[in-house]
């Protein structure tokens, strides 16, 4: 059986949506797994090795672009 994923609450939701900064982190903290992934970049070592690098500028770019939707969701 599949592990559940918990669900972020509509409280949470709607305070975000409304601005507030523990919300909009709480959430961000829901997604950072997803951001990270999206981030990750794959390269090689000078001996041609594969490793996984995280991107700060584009898990950044992700998050700002998270918050921007979050603060322009509109709920009616």
């Amino acid at each position: 059986m599949k592990p559940t994923k918990e669900v972020l609450s509509f409280t949470v939701i709607l305070l975000a949506v409304h601005g507030d900064v523990n919300a909009i982190n709480e959430i961000l903290k829901h997604f950072e797994h997803y951001t990270i992934r999206l981030s990750q970049k794959t390269l090689f070592d000078e001996y041609g090795n594969p490793y996984i690098h995280v991107e700060e500028e584009t898990k950044r770019m992700l998050e700002t672009k998270l918050i921007t939707a979050i603060l322009k969701f509109d709920l009616s």
